[in-house]
This record gives C-alpha cells, sequence and structure tokens, in this order.
C-alpha cells in the first residue's frame, strides 16, 4: 500500500463527514425551522433558504471529484458570513464553528488532492 492511499482514504472520510453535515444543515434551512434564527440576525426569510439550497450543492459537490474544488470554494465563503453574522450579532463562542468547518474542509481538498493535476480525487 502506497503511502497516498491513506491520505486519499482519510480526505475521503471526512469529505463524506462534511457533505453529511451539510446536506443536514440545508435541509434544515430549507424546511424554514431556521427562518426565525435568519431574521433574529437581520436577514430576510428566504436568505435562509438561499443559503440552504447552496449548503445542499456544496455538501454533494464535496464528493464529487469534479466539483470538489468548486463546493470548497463556495462552502467556505458561506462559513466566512457565517462566521461573520455569528461576530456582529455578538455570538463569538459560535464563530468557531464555521471557522472549523472551513479548515476542515481545506484538510479533506488536501488530503484528496492529486499534486500535479490540481483536481482532488
Amino acid at each position: 500500500m502506497s503511502s497516498s492511499k491513506p491520505r486519499l482514504i482519510a480526505g475521503w472520510v471526512l469529505s463524506s463527514i462534511l457533505a453529511a453535515m451539510f446536506l443536514v444543515a440545508g435541509l434544515g434551512k430549507l424546511t424554514g425551522s431556521a427562518t426565525e434564527m435568519f431574521a433574529g440576525w437581520g436577514y430576510a426569510a428566504w436568505f435562509a433558504t438561499l443559503i440552504g439550497g447552496l449548503e445542499l450543492a456544496g455538501g454533494a459537490g464535496l464528493v464529487i471529484p469534479k466539483l470538489t474544488r468548486l463546493a470548497i470554494l463556495g462552502l467556505t465563503g458561506i462559513m466566512i458570513g457565517a462566521a461573520y453574522t455569528h461576530i456582529a450579532n455578538g455570538e463569538g463562542a459560535q464563530v468557531l464553528r464555521p471557522v472549523l468547518f472551513a479548515v476542515m474542509m481545506f484538510v479533506a481538498g488536501w488530503l484528496r488532492g492529486s499534486g500535479r493535476s490540481g483536481v482532488a480525487r
């Protein structure tokens, strides 16, 4: 077994866990359960639906090799927005979750990276 195989497996496991987390989070927002929370932060109700849809798409993209980098980029943007929202609303401790998710996505992308081709496997 080459040294890259365990790395690749670890990357896929981490990507799969993150994908499941984003799919669950996205579904929660699409069902309307987050609408009040978003309203409390000053966002329109449709914004929760938009973020939910983007989280679903990003979660799926994390496990589709040709879309992984795009999914990481898009979800990182969402996580930056989430971190900003928590900071702006005095929810300092809540900022750790989106930051941790962003770091985990980059680690998963690095673990799955193919090196020279630049496309995650």
